[in-house]
Order: structure tokens, then C-alpha cells, then sequence
């Protein structure tokens, strides 16, 4: 199953109208003029039949022109509405970035910066997309950029995106020690972080920012032959990391299992029952995030930065099949609950999935024993990654998609509240002279 997506094809699928070039309409010369006119009359002209009324009016024939079918105004061209001209030139940005020349950036955005009637969401990607270039000015983001660029072109694992471009940022980075300091900075900047730190990812890897850490894409890494769909996440600790909204549906089992399966469902045994709703959850939540890389940095206390490559969707498929991962549900005291047609109050069970970690030891039977660590868990609406550092660290082992970095910081420890210190304040941003 691939992650990457096509770039016309995200594009036609994030509503984004795709429009083929056309030029303005031939304009037709202006209608020559008589060379006698305003020169005073001919004595030799033959002069009109005062006594024939529009004469000029009359066509060959004789018989008057019929007029009454005449359109009331003439056909004209329609204009382009001025959100139709930002998406054709927002379809030229996303194609210029893969050439990756931050000036060129520049200057497109710089063209529509201005313009008038700009929706917001218009207005953010463009100021989004400035800050983005303005740190790739820098010339050893630049130079880190064009190299991350570089590998992932040549070594992109289509299955597993994240894993790969995880594994060559870090491998980047790793001979950049002050690029790597500033995801220690991060840490100060508080509730700003998660924003700076998808801008921070985007000037490195030369993409296009294009969310704000919802349940969309944050950044999109584009090449001629494909794109890579990336959210981003920056927390302060593992535990309790929001991956995006997710709900099973109703006709769930109608999309994910057989008709032989479909009946086991309606007729089988419970045990049956079981085992594939259990196979419907992950099915589900694989489907809504298959085009979807994530890549999530954590920066401990010690200063030591955490990074995870992660392709949901090959992760979770792999590692269910594998007994890797386990669905389980509860029933809590704070369970959700609706009302269903009977006017009756239904709970809504509680769910995680569990990575099986095996202990080392065997079990009664002389199998090896094993104990289920939290791994993912819905709450609100919301699915969290709720995986210990520990947890983290054992799954990426052995769980395919997935990709754990572990860059120990080199620096003296003393620096550490220096750096996370070294953020503007809120008067420096506010009251900056313009």
C-alpha cells in the first residue's frame, strides 16, 4: 500500500479546480473608416432616395434584416473569479516548489501578497509559505535542504514514506549540531511550538506548508512523479500525542470484510463476532490515514531529541496481522453515550490498541509470555498515541512503517535553559518597529 499521493490528485481531491491555460479572446481590428467621410460630400455620389427609408439597413435582397433573434448584449469571455485566479497560481506554486529555489518562492508570493479580496485561509497560506522560505534563506537550512532533498529523491521508500524521510533528515541533521539545537528551542516557545516546528520541517525538507496540525496534511513534500503527505506533531513529552479525529462507522463491516465474513458476523459464534469487529477498528482507522506520514519530535529533559517516522497505515495492518498489536475496549465510569430511537441511553465503549510485548519468560503452556502495553487510544472523538518512550522505542522494533531516532544532545547541559530561553518574548513580537 503507498502513502504517497500524486500532486494532481491531492490537488483535485483538496477541491482545488484545475485550470488548463487559456489565453485572452483575439481581439477583432476596429471597424475602417469611409476615406471620405467628415472630407465634405461628392458632387459625383449618387444621392439616396429621400423617399426609401434605411436604405443602408437593407440587405441585398430587398427585404428589411429580421433582428428581433439578436442576442440583447454580445457574448463576452467570462472572467475568472479572483479565488479561481489564487488556485490556478496556488497549482503553479505547489510545481515551482519542486524546483526548490526559495528567491523564485519569494517572488510568487510576494505577487499575490498584495491582492485584493484574499480569503483568510488564502491569505495564511501565503504568510505561511514566506516564513517557510524566509528560514530556508538560511544558508545552512539550505544546504541541509537541498541534501535531505537529494536522498529522498534517490533512496523513497513509496510504501513507507516517513520511515524514509525520517531516516535521511536524521542522518542529515546529525552533521548539522545547531539545526538540531533548534528543536531544543521549540521547548520555549510553549503553545507556538507545534506551528514553528511544522515551518522548522518544511524549510528542511522543501515542502509546502498547507495545514495547521487539524486533521489534514500539515506539509506536502512535492516531486514530479509523486507527493508525500506529512503531519507533523511537536510535543514535550510521549504519552499523549493527538493523531486526528477518528469514529467507526456504521457500515463499517460493508467495506472491510467479505460476504463470507459479512455472514460469520450476522450468524457466527461470538468469539467469531469478536475477532472481526476487533479487525473492522483497524481496518478503519488503516483506511482513513493511508495517505497520511507522520513525523513527531519529542525533545526530553536531557536535551535529547526523539524523532518517529510513522506510516500509520502499513504500522497498524502489519502489526495486527502479525499479534503485534491487540484491539481491546472497556467500559469506564466517563464512558460516552447517546441516545438511540428507543429514547434509551447507549454507552459507547472505550477503545485501545495494545502493543504485545513479549517478557522474555514462558507462560503455563511453555509459550512466550507476554504483556500488552497502551499504544493508541480514542478519546473524545480523538485518536492519541498514548506509547511510553519505553513502549515507543520496543515497538519501532519490530513494527513495520515505523522508524524511532534517538540524537543525544552534544552540548554542555548547562546550555540547555540558555537555549530554551533564547525565544522572543511577547512585547519583542508584539512591539517590533516595522
Amino acid at each position: 500500500m503507498k502513502n504517497n499521493v500524486n500532486l494532481d490528485w491531492w490537488l483535485s481531491e483538496q477541491d482545488t479546480p484545475m485550470f488548463a491555460g487559456q489565453g485572452d479572446p483575439a481581439g477583432g481590428q476596429a471597424p475602417q473608416t469611409n476615406p471620405q467621410m467628415n472630407m465634405g460630400e461628392d458632387p459625383n455620389m449618387p444621392q439616396a432616395d429621400p423617399n426609401v427609408a434605411n436604405q443602408a439597413d437593407q440587405p441585398p435582397g430587398g427585404e428589411p434584416e429580421d433582428v428581433t433573434a439578436d442576442p440583447e448584449s454580445p457574448d463576452m469571455p467570462e472572467e475568472k473569479s479572483k479565488g479561481e485566479d489564487f488556485e490556478v497560481w496556488k497549482r503553479n506554486y505547489f510545481k515551482e516548489s519542486i524546483k526548490g529555489d526559495s528567491n523564485v518562492l519569494i517572488d510568487l508570493l510576494n505577487e499575490v501578497r498584495d491582492s485584493d479580496g484574499l480569503e483568510p485561509y488564502q491569505k495564511k497560506f501565503i504568510e505561511d509559505n514566506l516564513n517557510v522560505q524566509f528560514l530556508r534563506q538560511n544558508s545552512n537550512i539550505e544546504k541541509a535542504c537541498n541534501e535531505v532533498r537529494k536522498m529522498i529523491k534517490s533512496q523513497l521508500d513509496q510504501s513507507n514514506p516517513a520511515t524514509s524521510v525520517v531516516s535521511h533528515l536524521t542522518d542529515v541533521l546529525a552533521t548539522v549540531p545547531q539545526l538540531n539545537n533548534i528543536f531544543v528551542k521549540l521547548n520555549g516557545y510553549g503553545g507556538q511550538k507545534g506551528d514553528l516546528h511544522r515551518k522548522y520541517l518544511a524549510a528542511l525538507t522543501g515542502a509546502v506548508q498547507v495545514g495547521n496540525g487539524a486533521n489534514n496534511a500539515d506539509i506536502i513534500i512535492n516531486e514530479r512523479e509523486y507527493s508525500i503527505m506529512i503531519s507533523t506533531r511537536f510535543n514535550a513529552e510521549w504519552g499523549s500525542v493527538n493523531i486526528g479525529n477518528w469514529a467507526l462507522k456504521e457500515d463499517a463491516p460493508q467495506r472491510y470484510l467479505q460476504e463470507p465474513e459479512l455472514k460469520r458476523l450476522q450468524e457466527g459464534s461470538p468469539e467469531e463476532k469478536d475477532v472481526l469487529l476487533r479487525r473492522v477498528v483497524v481496518e478503519s482507522i488503516a483506511d482513513q490515514f493511508k495517505q497520511r506520514a507522520f513525523i513527531i519530535n519529542v525533545v526530553g529533559e536531557d536535551g535529547a531529541l526523539y524523532m518517529l517516522g510513522w506510516d500509520i497505515s502499513n504500522a497498524l495492518l502489519g502489526a495486527y496481522t502479525d499479534g503485534k498489536l491487540v484491539v481491546r475496549t472497556r467500559r469506564a465510569d466517563n464512558t460516552e453515550a447517546m441516545i438511540d430511537e428507543n429514547k434509551q441511553l447507549v454507552p459507547l465503549m472505550d477503545l485501545s490498541i495494545n502493543f504485545v510485548k513479549e517478557t522474555g519468560e514462558q507462560d503455563e503452556d511453555g509459550m512466550p509470555a507476554t504483556d500488552e502495553q497502551r499504544f493508541l487510544e480514542k478519546r473524545d472523538g480523538m485518536l492519541f498515541l498514548v506509547a511510553s518512550l519505553e513502549t515507543m522505542k520496543e515497538a519501532s522494533s519490530v513494527l513495520q512503517g515505523t522508524i524511532f531516532k534517538e540524537t543525544p544532545y552534544g552540548g554542555n547541559p548547562s546550555d540547555l535553559k540558555v537555549l530554551m530561553r533564547c525565544v522572543y518574548s511577547s512585547s519583542e513580537l508584539l512591539m517590533r518597529n516595522c
